[in-house]
């Protein structure tokens, strides 16, 4: 039976009135000591740290050079910096239930509809039953596309997001990374894009077997919506802002209102459209990461401060010790949560 569990607490939810916080009276010195800080069993933060109110800047970092794998040899470039771009994996989701949240604004797609309404094609029986925001916040139990299992119940699959590609495509006639450019233009992050990016992008590293090895990333056209934009820091900083911008007042409010909750390290966390939802002592977060082979990438945004934190890196240590891999990015997001919330 389907289980839905919308929660009560719509306060948590997402469109909230900021009550912003002078950031010119903060030190955010702290962040720079701590992602300089030598981790024993861990390698040093490799990539790029920002913190941004709208267009400004109140605290970068970045650590490491542009290389690229040329005739069997690594040549290096010019150091990191806020607008050079990495595989930002799952980020892609959020970006792509915009553009869902979009074409429901426009009546040209049911969130309520059942997929096979647009993607006739799937013979499969859950495919008459399971909704498109069932897909949005992962509760379609779908495992591939001829299994399903505990339909209702938060499950993480990059499946769901590849269907609602197709969907935005069959809806609209035009391919995924097309429409999605388009957006990404018009929200002012002119670095980030698909396969057009991926002569920008830095050589990635990988750990196997405690070693970091050297490893060219890629995503076939399929992935795009669930884990292929390329996008820089700064980019990615301007993507709360774009959800504000691109969506009315309830589709925003559709979009981060806590669903379902997911197991994170983080503690509760929530689950909305295409965006995680978490109470902290600063206020509403909304958050997303992203993982695959090479890249580790994650951006914190508080709507009460209108304040964004991206940290990405072009170096992924091995998942089964998530807490070690994405070590910095806690790091960081624990102390601007502490930070904000003595600033009220």
């Amino acid at each position: 039976m389907f289980k839905f569990c919308y929660l009560p607490f719509l306060v948590f939810s997402g469109y909230t009135a900021a009550t912003e916080s002078t950031s010119s009276d903060i030190d955010f010195g702290i962040l720079s000591a701590q992602i300089q800080q030598k981790v024993a069993g861990r390698p040093a933060f490799q990539g790029t740290a920002l913190l941004m109110r709208g267009n400004e800047v109140l605290w970068q970092y970045q650590q490491g050079r542009f290389t690229q794998q040329h005739a069997q040899q690594l040549v290096q470039g010019q150091s990191f910096d806020q607008h050079s771009v990495f595989f930002v994996g799952s980020i892609s989701k959020t970006l792509a239930a915009v553009l869902v949240m979009q074409q429901a604004q426009k009546g040209t797609l049911d969130l309520q509809a059942p997929v096979k309404r647009y993607l006739p094609e799937l013979k499969q029986p859950w495919a008459a039953s399971v909704r498109v925001a069932d897909l949005l916040n992962h509760s379609s139990g779908l495992i591939d596309l001829n299994t399903q299992s505990n339909y209702g119940e938060f499950r993480y699959n990059n499946l769901n997001f590849q269907l609602l590609g197709q969907i935005l495509t069959a809806v609209t006639k035009r391919p995924y990374a097309e429409l999605a450019t388009e957006l990404l233009q018009q929200c002012q992050m002119h670095r980030s894009g698909f396969a057009d990016k991926a002569d920008k992008v830095s050589q990635g590293w990988h750990e196997d077997q405690g070693q970091l090895k050297a490893i060219t990333a890629s995503m076939p056209v399929a992935a795009e919506p669930s884990g292929g934009l390329i996008a820089s820091a700064a980019d990615v900083a301007m993507l709360p802002l774009c959800m504000q911008q691109q969506l009315t007042k309830t589709s925003l409010q559709q979009m981060t209102t806590p669903q379902l909750l997911r197991q994170h390290r983080w503690g509760e966390v929530y689950y909305g459209y295409g965006v995680q939802i978490t109470q902290t002592a600063a206020g509403v977060e909304w958050s997303h990461g992203g993982y695959i082979p090479g890249y580790v990438s994650v951006f914190n945004y508080f709507p009460q401060h209108q304040l964004s934190l991206v940290v990405v890196e072009n170096q992924s240590l091995d998942p089964a010790d998530f807490d070690r891999a994405a070590y910095y990015h806690d790091k960081l997001r624990s102390s601007v949560i502490q930070i904000l919330s003595q600033s009220h």
